[in-house]
């Protein structure tokens, strides 16, 4: 138990680090000293390295752990396709996003920031939710068909985390792209598509 309390002050510690480099007013200050396509390289390593130990703590301590539920066949084919869905969403955001760019890489390395970056994403992956890559994640780590205690702390800490970092991720894309974000608000769901399934019930229903 003293393992798991660690794991999650750990992970409290992430989120804040996390939240605080990203934030407008510390990346602000930071511009004035690094370039910024260099500082969101560095983010990323920054945040790379960081994540490293929660990921040891889990699965360190994970057998240890108190078995909460064990799937078995046939609910286990909801949850691997769960994890499938859930990669797809990944994949497809990170394509559409120019993972590179959204990485740092390109700025770097002078490349400059490829087309895919640039404006408002509101297709393909975009166009399901407001947020697939959160969407994606929370998938995997509730889709786990043997969930142990660490697996249920690692899960609700990180949707939290997920649901809370999109909110003021919207605060700065509402003051970025302004109306044309509040309609892609107004059509999209922020995490669960229900605007999505609604779209596509009432294509079949007109077809």
């Amino acid at each position: 138990m003293q393992q798991l309390a660690f794991l999650a002050a750990y992970i409290v510690f992430f989120v804040f680090i996390h939240s605080l480099t990203a934030a407008r007013f510390f990346k602000e200050k930071a511009y004035q000293f690094i370039e910024p396509g260099t500082y969101r390289f560095l983010y990323t390593v920054v945040s790379g390295v960081t994540v490293l130990p929660i990921l040891y703590l889990w699965l360190l301590g994970r057998s240890d752990s108190p078995l909460l539920y064990r799937i078995g066949f046939p609910l286990v084919l909801i949850s691997f396709a769960m994890i499938a869905v859930g990669l797809i969403l990944i994949l497809k955001s990170l394509i559409l996003i120019d993972p590179l760019s959204y990485l740092g890489v390109k700025q770097v390395l002078g490349m400059g920031v490829g087309q895919k970056n640039a404006g408002l994403s509101t297709k393909g992956a975009y166009g399901v939710c407001r947020h697939p890559l959160y969407l994606g994640g929370m998938l995997l780590l509730w889709s786990n068909p043997e969930m142990r205690l660490a697996d249920l702390l690692v899960a609700i800490l990180f949707s939290l985390y997920f649901i809370l970092g999109g909110v003021f991720e919207e605060r700065k894309l509402e003051e970025e792209f302004g109306d044309e974000y509040r309609r892609y608000k107004q059509n999209v769901s922020m995490l669960i598509p229900v605007k999505w399934f609604g779209q596509k019930l009432k294509g079949i229903i007109r077809s």
